[in-house]
Formats: structure tokens, sequence, C-alpha cells
């Protein structure tokens, strides 16, 4: 991985980071996030801000080639030329195991057919799907 921390003129310097690992370090031109009220974009030039990001899909382009990474929220801070991704994880595409993904989105699915939205445990199962469909989203682009 490039070192974020300096990005060349015209471009973001991006680390998207886990408790666990740097999953992402990079310059880039633009990155769209998942925050909670909506997709959304940072460029060069962005004024400065810090929002929460829901399960998603963050994506960028490194080298001209486009890349995704599931994360599972956590925060964003873009100040002075750089995004700073905290998720509480964050897998590229080719890192997600589809099948298993696949499967948590069924398990997800079928837990939330069976419960009524005013049910204790259905923000976790929601929150279980949205990740799931995150990661599926992220490996089959």
């Amino acid at each position: 991985m490039a070192n974020a921390d300096e990005a060349p003129e015209g471009a973001l310097a991006l680390s998207v980071i886990t408790p666990v690992r740097r999953v992402a370090e990079t310059s880039v031109s633009m990155v769209t996030l998942p925050g909670v009220d909506g997709d959304f974009g940072a460029m060069p030039g962005h004024m400065a801000f810090i929002t929460t990001l829901r399960p998603g899909v963050v994506t960028y382009d490194e080298g001209g080639m486009p890349r995704r990474v599931a994360v599972s929220g956590g925060i964003v801070d873009v100040t002075g030329g750089k995004v700073v991704i905290l998720a509480r994880t964050a897998e590229p595409a080719q890192e997600v195991d589809l099948d298993r993904a696949r499967r948590a989105r069924e398990s997800a699915e079928s837990q939330l057919s069976a419960l009524t939205y005013a049910d204790e445990h259905w923000a976790r199962w929601e929150a279980k799907l949205a990740r799931a469909i995150a990661r599926i989203t992220t490996a089959e682009g």
C-alpha cells in the first residue's frame, strides 16, 4: 500500500483502518462513502467534517482501477486533504467470502421475517442484514 499521509496535488490521502489492521492506504481523486443519511463523496478541497458511517460500500479508484471495501459502520474524518475511515470491520472485495455473506443474508432475512419491528432483537438482525448486503455488493461489484 502506498503511503497516503501525503497525497499528491489534487488528490486525497485515504486510510481505511479497523481495530485489527490498516485495510487501505492510498491516494485517490474521490471516495464515495456510506453515510448514515445516505451515500456521499469526498474530493480534494472538501470542507472538513466528521460523520458516522452505516454498513455499506466504500468506493474509490486506485491507479485507474475501481476498488470497493465493505465496512460494517464506523466514522469518517475528512480534514486537510485526508480521509480517515475508522471502521469496526472492513473487507476489500477480494477478501469477501461470498458464500458466507450470502448465508448470513439468508439467516438475517429468515430471522427478520419471524420478528416484528417492535421486537427487541429486530435492530440486531437488521444490522446483520445490512452488513451481509454490503459484503455481497462489494464482492459482486
